[in-house]
């Protein structure tokens, strides 16, 4: 199946302020109350403890509680997540901050994920948005990150696959009206009436969701991604699917230094 890089609703600047909170607000809870990234989740903790790693940067945050669910999924007190995107939600991070005791914390600047800023180090980790880039715009985030020697993990929960759009185009509509009537607590009018009563939330929300899935990359894409990047060779790369929820994958990327280079002195 070709990608195609369509838009999605949730990307377009015009999209009144309701049905943007809506569609961000079922992603979140979806992706929480479903657990669906927990075998990634692991996968990344097990990467953080090998290589002794204590600070990860959230480029493309969205909101920000998926991050959330991450700490509280780590359960450790060491590691300090950050979060940050091109257009940061600074009173959603501050919530998000205040909820984790500290653990996560957010920049208040706009975050370019093709040109991260030097100060912030740690493993930069992006969730469910490296299908809205285009090829050239990922291997520039990849390329940065090889540039400025961070570690780099991506974690994408669609797949270009005829299977994973019929799931999904099946599962929405139960999924629209459970988040819509108690799935998110308190209940909001807002969110029943885009929802249920007149769901436009619903319908924008369904078709984000096959675009995402059409957008999406495989994993031999971004392989010959990686093979464009300069420096690529230095790095130890792990590509690879886990398993989400009700039989969904998940595509997992992770590009650390390699360990005798790092060990070098500047």
């Amino acid at each position: 199946m070709q990608r195609a890089h369509l838009f999605e609703f949730n990307d377009l600047p015009w999209l009144p302020s309701p049905l943007r909170k809506t569609i961000r607000e079922f992603l979140h809870h979806m992706s929480v109350r479903l657990r669906m990234y927990d075998s990634a989740f692991d996968l990344l903790g097990e990467l953080l403890r090998q290589r002794e790693l204590t600070s990860i940067q959230a480029l493309c945050a969205g909101d920000g509680g998926l991050m959330l669910a991450l700490s509280r999924h780590l359960g450790r007190e060491d590691v300090r997540i950050q979060l940050s995107d091109k257009y940061p939600a600074a009173e959603l991070y501050a919530e998000v901050e205040r909820e984790s005791a500290g653990r996560v914390g957010h920049v208040a600047e706009s975050v370019d994920v093709l040109n991260v800023p030097a100060h912030l180090e740690g493993l930069r980790l992006v969730v469910n948005a490296v299908h809205h880039f285009q090829p050239e715009q990922v291997r520039g985030i990849l390329t940065d990150a090889v540039g400025k020697r961070q570690p780099i993990v991506f974690m994408e929960p669609v797949q270009r696959e005829p299977l994973a759009i019929l799931r999904f185009c099946a599962a929405t509509p139960l999924l629209s009206a459970w988040l819509s009537l108690g799935g998110i607590w308190p209940l909001s009018v807002r969110r029943t009436l885009l929802g249920v009563v007149v769901p436009v939330g619903a319908f924008c929300f369904f078709v984000d969701g096959v675009v995402s899935h059409l957008r999406a990359y495989h994993l031999d894409e971004w392989r010959d991604l990686i093979a464009q990047v300069d420096g690529h060779e230095h790095y130890d790369w792990d590509l690879r699917q886990v398993p989400g929820f009700m039989g969904s994958r998940i595509s997992f990327l992770a590009g650390l230094p390699k360990v005798h280079l790092a060990q070098e002195p500047a």
